[in-house]
């Protein structure tokens, strides 16, 4: 009969995440990976094979909500999509909270990594696409109902948000006084996005 593991993967799995989005894949050592999780380095091995192998797991678990609401969610949250897409880029620009690291773990996998590594690469990019699709539903959410400023095309907008919003995670690292910069910029692309008689009436 096979003994059962004396930890919860699942557990261990966020621990990790945190550990890496704090400190980065070559900031994190396997000594302070088993210090984190409280596992012995023999059940770490066997459950996740290697420290890039939890590495891996560590960044999809982040990807695929692990650290809270998606994009696509908060994008789905409201009726107006325009106010969801302020939502959005608010929410990646909101101050950590106290258990939480700063900044997104996928910006940081991209700022450490780049290109370089192609199985994080595609993870990425992956995120990324996932991203832009979210937010050129909703800007054609936005268009249908007449919310969308003419000559605003969605493909490219959506495009630019998914930048923007990457840049609002990084300068939200940069502490509170960095806040004015962050709602000058957020006001300004909604300006650029909503219909000039809207805008004078908001």
């Amino acid at each position: 009969m096979a003994r059962r593991k004396e930890f919860d993967p699942e557990v261990a799995l966020d621990a990790a995440m945190r550990l890496f989005w704090r400190n980065g894949y070559e900031g994190t050592s396997t000594s302070d990976l088993v210090d984190e999780l409280g596992i012995a380095r023999a059940s770490l091995y066997g459950t996740f094979g290697s420290k890039r192998g939890l590495y891996l797991a560590a960044l999809d678990r982040f990807l695929s909500g692990g650290a809270g609401p998606s994009p696509a969610d908060i994008l789905a949250a409201r009726t107006s999509a325009l106010d969801a897409v302020r939502d959005l880029l608010e929410t990646s620009a909101a101050a950590p909270k106290p258990d939480t690291p700063q900044g997104c773990f996928a910006v940081n996998a991209t700022v450490e990594h780049g290109d370089s590594d192609p199985e994080i690469a595609r993870r990425l990019e992956g995120n990324r696409s996932r991203l832009e699709t979210a937010l050129y539903g909703a800007l054609l959410r936005a268009h249908a109902e007449g919310e969308l400023a003419p000559g605003v095309d969605p493909r490219s907008a959506a495009t630019m948000l998914a930048s923007l919003n990457s840049g609002l995670k990084v300068l939200s690292c940069a502490g509170a006084d960095q806040r004015d910069r962050i709602t000058t910029s957020v006001d300004a692309v909604m300006a650029m996005l909503t219909p000039p008689a809207a805008a004078a009436t908001g």
